[in-house]
């Protein structure tokens, strides 16, 4: 009889870094790019790859350090919620033991089927330790805070640059043309790669990154070319 595999995503926290990342830096460096463009294209592309640099180094930098502190404080909250388990088992043990065996009543488990389970995880305490941290707290170890920070940052930059470097070959708005293009093209294999995390069908993921895509160009674009008129003006 073949035994049905089941498929877990690992890393999944680095993933969420990664798409996060990619994300933010494409999406608002291209609707910034695109509303600068309007404005000032036809004056050269200068003010268009300074304004772009400027927003992929500060939202990188700003991205990367916001992902390093709040998995820092996450980081720190469950290593001490778990070496408080640890040291409930050594000091407290029969109580401890009591936790374990109130989970596995909720499961189902009774009588010497009961008394086994117990028995069977309180033996090793590093089996028990882990037990507790994972079916009572609910936790997981944690990855190192600097691991999502360096991803988050290297991956927004990546997403920012992308928008940006047709700009560089100083082709009028067939830069602006390029730009979007590959912009949108980035935004539907990002809305696939997040359905491996969401579960979503990756054709409706993809699709729901292109239209809000699509709709932050239109805004941008428009709001450029009126301060543009309001400029000229």
């Amino acid at each position: 009889m073949m035994m049905r595999g089941e498929e877990h995503i690992e890393g999944g926290s680095k993933i969420r870094s990664i798409i996060l990342g990619l994300n933010d830096g494409l999406i608002s460096t291209f609707t910034l790019l695109i509303g600068v463009a309007a404005a000032t294209l036809s004056g050269g592309n200068s003010v268009i790859i300074l304004t772009g640099l400027a927003a992929m180094v500060s939202g990188a930098c700003s991205m990367g350090l916001g992902e390093y502190i709040s998995s820092k404080s996450e980081y720190n909250y469950i290593k001490n919620e778990m070496k408080r388990e640890k040291a409930e088992i050594e000091l407290f043990p029969e109580e401890e033991k009591e936790e374990v065996r109130e989970i596995f009543a909720q499961m189902g488990f009774k009588n010497q089927q009961l008394k086994t389970c117990v028995e069977t995880i309180t033996s090793d305490k590093e089996v028990w330790f882990n037990f507790l941290v994972k079916s009572e707290l609910g936790l997981e170890v944690p990855e190192k805070p600097a691991i999502g920070a360096i991803l988050t940052f290297i991956s927004f930059s990546f997403g920012a640059f992308i928008p940006l470097f047709p700009y560089f070959l100083n082709l009028g708005l067939i830069s602006l043309l390029i730009s979007s293009i590959l912009s949108f093209g980035m935004l539907f294999m990002v809305g696939m790669l997040k359905t491996k995390i969401t579960g979503e069908r990756p054709l409706k993921g993809a699709m729901e990154m292109v239209i809000i895509g699509i709709i932050a160009f239109i805004i941008s674009y428009t709001v450029g070319l009126v301060l543009d008129q309001i400029i000229v003006a």
